[in-house]
């Protein structure tokens, strides 16, 4: 069945729909992973390949909002698939290969969420590796952007496994390359990180040196849950160095500030905090306050847990429901047609008609099988046929290659016999022309006559001969010359027909008896014309034309 544009056309307008569906603006995750499993749905009908890898990042999108990291990372691998079979097409392009660098980082990030710290680390570090090759073959390439997160990433990777070093080794990397970047957002989180660094080296003083940078950041920015982020670290540290009451301030203006934009964790956190911190300072009332407080928004958390939970059985739901709803109407258009059927055997008799189909459906059962049979034997005999073709395509090209071969090494020993057969006609007129002065004048004359006849044959002959051997081995040679340079003179195409045997100077001279020098020339006018620098092969040039 031919594919028609507007049938593909759908599987884009899908996409776009669930991506317009997915937006920050809108948000409807169940509406966008319908239409995404339409644009799905019709692309594997139609066998049109040319979305599906934009469909699987979409989806692995939607289950990561959805927190359903498993599923979503086999999208990652078919993303990954896909990849691999362009690339085996196409050859490993600048364009693929960030294609490779991105999907890297994004598996890093989900392996990371799902808690498995050494896979994450070994996509992490892949998709690094990738970003420094593309960077030396395309000086465009945004190199420094990619290895500003991916530094960051595998510093908060080493975090979570208590490395410090390596944790503050990459961070500090990071904060190098921010330099050039200047990217205020990544500046006030790895100052933050840092701080979580040195405050578990309990070297104080560092730690809130690079909490405070992250504050001043993110007050600038407007940022209020990174400020309330960064005010729980710092009650934390004013905590663990024993100073409570300025714990008890720093973590109230965290609690206030996370309300003010909703922030659960953030609430929670500093209410567990404050719990700690007046326990301490005995004020044991607001040590229980604080305490309830944080048992509520833990709960509240799992509940808000539990709503995503819903809502990704809900989304999966729908896509089942829909297929159901395409079996059921499928079914009913058969049994609609069945109905029709046993109406028309009612009528013509039930005995018989039962008697009837039951021998249809046995040969048209029969004749399914032996069709299939026939389809897998003609695609077996094609498949053994088109390798014979392929064989036989191979020899015919070797075999076409050792006649050339041959041809080219008869005409090398033809032209060889030729340069001999030319020597020992110039040695016979050169004694000739040394015993003349010892002859009587009619002899001279004779003499001369014989040795003028020898000369004036021997250019005609060498060069008619070798002609025609060289355009049976080399038959379009003349025209592909006359093709790219047209203003060759024939003198300059005879040279070019001996450089092509790869003769000598030397040779070319005693087959055109033209001297060695006037050859050399002839060969730097070829070049000029020809527009060749002195550094390029002139023989390996007319070889290759």
């Amino acid at each position: 069945m031919a594919v028609g544009r507007s049938d593909t056309s759908q599987v884009q307008f899908n996409l776009l729909l669930s991506k317009a569906y997915k937006s920050a603006g809108i948000k409807k995750y169940d509406t966008a992973l319908l239409y995404l499993n339409k644009a799905l749905q019709l692309s594997n009908e139609l066998k049109y390949d040319r979305w599906l890898y934009d469909i699987y990042s979409e989806n692995s999108s939607l289950l990561i909002a959805s927190g359903n990291f498993s599923i979503s990372l086999e999208y990652y691998f078919k993303m990954l698939k896909l990849l691999d079979e362009t690339q085996g097409k196409y050859g490993s392009k600048t364009s693929l290969q960030e294609k490779y660098a991105i999907l890297y980082g994004d598996m890093g990030t989900c392996y990371f969420k799902m808690e498995d710290k050494e896979k994450a680390l070994s996509y992490y570090t892949k998709s690094l590796e990738l970003c420094r090759t593309i960077s030396v073959k395309d000086k465009s390439f945004p190199c420094n952007q990619y290895q500003l997160k991916l530094y960051n990433n595998i510093g908060s990777v080493y975090l979570t496994r208590n490395e410090l070093q390596q944790a503050k080794a990459n961070y500090e990397k990071a904060l190098e390359i921010n330099k050039v970047n200047n990217n205020q957002i990544y500046s006030a989180s790895i100052y933050n990180n840092l701080g979580i660094i040195y405050k578990s080296l309990k070297d104080y003083p560092r730690a809130f040196e690079y909490y405070n940078k992250s504050f001043l950041i993110r007050q600038e920015l407007h940022d209020t849950a990174g400020m309330a982020q960064v005010y729980n670290n710092l009650g934390d540290c004013y905590y663990t160095t024993g100073d409570y009451s300025k714990s008890i301030e720093i973590l109230n203006k965290a609690l206030l500030f996370s309300k003010q934009v909703s922030t659960l964790p953030s609430q929670m956190k500093a209410a567990s905090f404050l719990s700690e911190s007046y326990a301490k300072v005995g004020n044991f009332k607001q040590a229980l306050s604080m305490h309830k407080f944080y048992s509520q928004l833990h709960d509240s958390i799992n509940n808000t847990g539990q709503i995503q939970l819903v809502a990704k059985l809900e989304m999966q739901y729908l896509f089942e429901k829909e297929q159901k709803e395409n079996e059921l109407l499928q079914q009913v258009q058969l049994a609609q047609k069945q109905r029709k059927i046993l109406i028309f055997m009612i009528i013509s008799g039930v005995l018989l008609s039962s008697f009837i189909v039951l021998i249809l459906l046995n040969r048209n059962q029969k004749i399914r099988l032996r069709r299939n049979e026939l389809l897998q034997e003609s695609m077996v005999l094609e498949s053994r046929n088109l390798l014979l073709e392929k064989q036989n395509l191979e020899l015919e090209k070797i075999r076409l290659k050792q006649e050339l071969d041959f041809r080219n090494k008869e005409l090398t020993t033809h032209v060889m016999y030729l340069l001999k057969k030319n020597e020992f006609i110039t040695s016979i007129s050169g004694k000739l022309l040394n015993i003349k002065t010892l002859l009587n004048n009619e002899d001279k004359k004779w003499v001369q006559d014989i040795v003028r006849e020898l000369q004036s044959n021997v250019d005609n002959t060498v060069w008619g001969e070798f002609e025609m051997r060289f355009q049976q081995v080399h038959d379009d040679f003349y025209d592909r010359l006359k093709e790219h340079f047209p203003d060759l003179t024939p003198n300059e195409k005879k040279i070019c027909a001996f450089l092509r045997l790869n003769m000598t100077t030397k040779d070319i001279s005693s087959i055109t008896f033209q001297t060695v020098k006037s050859i050399q020339v002839a060969r730097t006018r070829l070049r000029k014309k020809m527009d060749m620098s002195r550094d390029e092969n002139l023989i390996s040039f007319l070889q290759q034309l």
